[in-house]
């Protein structure tokens, strides 16, 4: 696959808007293409649905029992485009302009998945693998939960891989670790009254109140480590609702909250304070009763920083004529943090710009032949 066809291929997908649905009509485009090479058995495809018209891809390349497998990860889904009014270009045209194509999910992530999947094509038309397996997986509802991941993991997709290829926009820079996330919410239950006689009632924002004091405390100690790779954890209360009328004591509330956790403070640890805060929290407030849900637990994910995987992408840059890139850990999380196994090599790299999640999101496209051409080193020589 030339530049030239990758180009239209990734035009092609970001006109698809996947916003938490359709990844089976992008599954569909890389199933048809790999076809003819299923058919001279140099490949296998598999499908694992999630939900109607959700389907994650999983495309093998060589055989099971080769001494090296690569895993390749790419998610399929794209978050909300926003107000589209606000976009110099409509968000799912996938316009070219400048040396950049704008649309949502240019950066994160189809630059990264439609780059894989040519050099994965490439690597196949080559016929340079050697005692070599490839195996390309393209997921859905990675920016929610990490959806089709879980189901990988579940299924045991990943087992026995060599290294992991996260291919996420990584900036100039690649990243062989990422933190851990919990999604948790507290509601409070308490008793309402006329606000003229607040003590006849129990006012369910304070329990709140009270949780917010109880868990900065119970977290202190979680957030001072500093991780090589990964930095310190953090903690933040996002989102709070409660109450229903300025002059009526709130029978009920409730908040939400994000961390993203590290090896040194990890999620067993933090859950451990959110139990203790919301007790401690419970016996402040008379007549109030807090409660709490853990709502998505991811652990923290965390490779060597001179791991194989990404020493094979420093020697396929100087090997093109790139400079070597810095090696950080990542704050966000991907799908590695469901899919990567101990002792597996892991390394976030890919295409895109600061732009993600943003209006008018785009990818250099010399950023995305350029990955294409580490990919297919790496592909031939990890």
């Amino acid at each position: 696959m030339n530049n030239e066809t990758a180009l239209k291929l990734l035009k092609q997908v970001l006109q698809i808007p996947t916003v938490a649905r359709d990844e089976s009509k992008i599954a569909d485009i890389l199933a048809n293409l790999v076809q003819p090479y299923v058919d001279q058995g140099m490949m296998t495809v598999d499908r694992v649905n999630f939900a109607p018209g959700r389907d994650n891809l999983l495309i093998k390349l060589g055989q099971d029992t080769a001494s090296r497998r690569l895993g390749i990860d790419a998610h399929m889904d794209v978050v909300d485009a926003g107000d589209s009014a606000k976009w110099q270009f409509p968000p799912f045209s996938a316009t070219e302009h400048a040396g950049k194509l704008y649309s949502r999910g240019a950066s994160d992530m189809k630059s990264g998945l439609v780059a894989a999947f040519a050099a994965f094509l490439n690597t196949a038309q080559k016929g340079n693998l050697g005692d070599r397996q490839l195996v390309f997986f393209a997921t859905v509802g990675e920016e929610v939960d990490n959806y089709g991941a879980r189901q990988f993991a579940a299924g045991h997709y990943a087992d026995g891989l060599n290294g992991l290829l996260v291919c996420e926009p990584s900036g100039p820079q690649i990243q062989p670790s990422c933190r851990g996330i919990i999604d948790y919410t507290v509601t409070a239950s308490g008793k309402a009254a006329h606000s003229s006689t607040p003590e006849e009632g129990a006012n369910a924002i304070s329990g709140l109140f009270a949780y917010n004091a109880a868990i900065n405390k119970a977290v202190a100690p979680l957030l001072a480590p500093v991780h090589e790779m990964l930095g310190h954890a953090t903690h933040s209360i996002d989102l709070i609702s409660g109450g229903n009328q300025v002059n009526i004591v709130p029978e009920t509330a409730s908040l939400r909250g994000n961390i993203r956790t590290t090896p040194l403070a990890d999620n067993a640890a933090f859950t451990a304070a959110l139990k203790q805060a919301v007790k401690a929290a419970n016996d402040q407030v008379p007549g109030v009763t807090l409660s709490l849900s853990v709502d998505s637990t991811i652990d923290p994910a965390s490779s060597a920083k001179d791991n194989a995987l990404v020493q094979s992408l420093q020697n396929a840059r100087t090997s093109l004529g790139m400079p070597t890139v810095p090696v950080v850990g990542g704050t966000g999380i991907n799908d590695a943090a469901v899919m990567a196994l101990p002792g597996m090599d892991l390394a976030e790299y890919g295409p895109g710009s600061d732009t993600s999640h943003q209006t008018d999101e785009y990818v250099e496209i010399d950023d995305f032949f350029n990955a294409i051409q580490v990919y297919e080193k790496v592909f031939a020589n990890y």
